[in-house]
């Protein structure tokens, strides 16, 4: 299954936005918007047809129903009106996944659906509760992908992270000149090492990413912290107070509204 339908979709959504929100799951092959109404309210809306190249970031796009997106909160359902095949409608290149000049990043298929969730939230989207529970419940069901260990392994071999944490920040930034290298890139390779780097949060960080049994508050934890990171913010992962309540600006751009 890598297609999925999409309804109750607000006239004011445009394409360029259904899609930039799903690229989150994963990148699309295609995407096909059409005029709908909604049945109980004979309103007009819209219903978007979305094929991913990976059945990965289709399921994760089955935790996004009841999203606000626009007015409405969207209704995300498996595609079942036909066989998989030859991709119709636009096709849109999904947000690339950056990489710092040797590779060192991962593709959204393959992370976490807690990570993926606390991303989308981090950029102001409205999630229910439901949603993120689902993608914790979902790690702790399915686990974390091999693909996804294998990455996080790969780069604390090569930049030894697990033992570095354990000094200072600066102690570590003086001997390798990490974070300058790190701030390069914007994918989960620098949200990753930012915290790393720090011994006081980078054990927590890590844990988050490697480890599948997760909570919808550590979800709000982490949107927060890459929130604050967007926003050049410092706060640290030791700060337990509001977390998970304090709202997160919401990017022009973006369809929706704060956490």
């Amino acid at each position: 299954m890598t297609s999925i339908i999409v309804s109750n979709i607000s006239p004011e959504v445009t394409q360029q936005q259904i899609s930039d929100f799903f690229s989150f799951c994963g990148k699309i092959s295609s995407i096909k918007v059409r005029e709908a109404s909604n049945a109980e309210t004979a309103t007009k809306m819209q219903e978007a047809r979305i094929v991913f190249e990976n059945d990965s970031a289709a399921k994760t796009a089955l935790l996004l129903t009841d999203t606000k997106l626009g007015n409405s909160n969207v209704v995300v359902q498996p595609d079942t009106s036909a066989p998989e095949g030859k991709a119709e409608g636009t096709t849109f290149a999904a947000t690339p996944v950056v990489a710092d000049e040797e590779g060192h990043d991962i593709q959204q298929e393959y992370k976490p659906k807690a990570a993926i969730i606390a991303e989308i939230l981090s950029h102001g989207y409205v999630l229910s509760d439901k949603a993120v529970q689902k993608s914790a419940e979902f790690d702790k069901q399915h686990g974390i992908s091999t693909r996804f260990q294998k990455f996080l392994s790969d780069v604390d071999t090569k930049y030894n992270i697990t033992d570095r944490a354990t000094t200072t920040a600066t102690s570590a930034d003086a001997k390798y000149g990490i974070k300058e290298r790190v701030y390069q890139t914007k994918g989960l390779f620098q949200r990753y090492f930012d915290r790393a780097l720090d011994s006081s949060a980078g054990t927590k960080v890590r844990k988050f990413y490697s480890d599948a049994s997760k909570e919808a508050t550590d979800v709000h934890k982490e949107a927060r912290r890459l929130a604050d990171m967007r926003e050049g913010k410092t706060a640290g992962l030791d700060e337990e107070t509001s977390a998970a309540q304090a709202p997160i600006s919401q990017e022009p751009s973006k369809v929706g509204t704060s956490l």
